[in-house]
């Protein structure tokens, strides 16, 4: 074998020890100094948290690789450098650049890790997420009584305060259930409770023992030894919108093409309207959304009932969106390439010991200048301002510039 693949194959290894190392701190630190304190302060207890501390670390990824990459090469080279190796190398007539060679493949095949994860595992992983917490609910509402002895969120028209939580038996239980105008629409208090999730039907069930319920505004008063009080599921439940992130890459596409055709229609449909004639399609899809909602006796969605150039803001709204976290995902992922070009410059002219240095030297201009590009292209994108796919790729961009003029300089000397 060739001294020089002898010498690569050995900095490869090296680059994968740290960088393994490095990955591992830095999401144990994330998932459990940040997200699982996080989830705590929301009353999950620690069996939930068991449960999707898993399902937290993939969503990470995209964001830790890249920085635990930096800091691979840093330290690798970084240490080379102040070794005499890279003089060693260069005295026997072995290139620095082909040194470099292993990083720059390194990256390349994480990029490409990253990018397949994003496209299908990363999303399904985020949506199992959620989903997981919405299967819990019913042990997060516990848990929340628990610790705070009631329940009490703005955007839920209910509240509960206990006195007692044993089990799954709320003692002395004190129901209040709130009009559209936030008015008392229901008052129940019970010596002894229990609450049961229902998902397919979207209702907490609420089972009372020996108590008294006023409705109406106090207009209906009467005692019970054993009653039943049906409550929405709370906004984390079944009902929400599935967000562009939870997609995999053929759903958003799906999903777009839907919205688009969506978008036509309405423009249509204003353009008749514009012109004096009747939207019979609009008429129609309302009949049939009134008898949906009369079957159902679910909730219409908000937006059927609003105005057409409303509804088509908010459709084109969410396109942005899709459009924006499809250009983003392989922005992010291919950025893992773009630091190794910077950091292994850098990291070969730190002579001195001093790993540290190198890295924060590389990745303060990151920092400052690379992430708030892609903010600012994420922003701007899902206000439907600039094309993400072009905008997305203004930090990778900057970053490579940069890389392949240090490396320039780099292969000179």
């Amino acid at each position: 074998m060739l001294p020089w693949r002898i010498l690569q194959r050995s900095i490869m290894l090296e680059l994968l020890r740290v960088f393994l190392l490095a990955l591992a701190a830095l999401t144990g630190i994330l998932v459990m100094a940040g997200i699982v304190a996080e989830a705590a302060q929301q009353g999950l207890g620690p069996e939930q948290i068991f449960k999707l501390v898993p399902l937290l670390i993939p969503g990470t990824l995209p964001y830790t690789v890249p920085a635990t990459l930096l800091f691979a090469v840093s330290v690798t080279f970084g240490r080379m450098s102040a070794d005499n190796e890279l003089t060693a190398i260069k005295a026997a007539g072995i290139p620095v650049t082909r040194a470099i060679w292993p990083a720059f493949l390194l990256g390349g095949l994480v990029s490409l890790g990253v990018l397949w994860l994003n496209q299908d595992f990363i999303p399904r992983n985020h949506h199992l997420l959620r989903t997981t917490a919405l299967k819990d609910i019913e042990e997060l509402l516990y848990s929340r009584l628990r610790r705070d002895l009631c329940f009490n969120e703005p955007r839920v028209n209910y509240a509960i305060w206990v006195r007692d939580v044993q089990g799954h038996r709320l003692i002395t239980a004190t129901f209040k259930k709130r009009d559209p105008h936030g008015q008392d629409e229901i008052i129940a208090q019970a010596e002894m409770a229990e609450l049961w999730v229902d998902l397919e039907g979207e209702t907490v069930w609420v089972e009372m023992w020996q108590g008294d319920m006023s409705k109406d505004g106090g207009a209906t008063y009467f005692s019970f030894d054993k009653e039943k009080l049906p409550l929405p599921l709370p906004p984390i439940g079944a009902a929400r919108q599935i967000r562009a992130r939870e997609m995999t890459n053929t759903q958003i596409l799906q999903r777009r093409a839907e919205l688009v055709r969506q978008v036509e229609e309405l423009q249509a449909q204003i353009e008749r309207e514009a012109a004096g004639e009747p939207v019979e399609a609009e008429k129609q899809s309302s009949r049939d959304r009134k008898d949906k909602q009369r079957k159902s006796d679910k909730p219409a969605n908000p937006a059927a009932s609003l105005p057409l150039p409303m509804r088509l803001k908010f459709t084109q709204k969410e396109i942005f969106e899709l459009d924006t976290e499809y250009a983003t995902r392989p922005a992010l992922a291919l950025g893992c390439l773009f630091f190794v070009l910077i950091g292994c410059p850098v990291a070969i002219w730190f002579h001195k010991r001093d790993y540290l240095s190198a890295f924060v030297t590389c990745f303060l201009p990151i920092v400052v200048i690379y992430y708030p590009l892609m903010m600012f292209g994420i922003n701007l994108g899902k206000e439907g301002r600039v094309d993400p796919a072009y905008m997305m790729w203004t930090g990778n961009v900057v970053l490579g510039v940069a890389g392949l003029f240090l490396t320039w300089r780099l292969a000179r000397r």
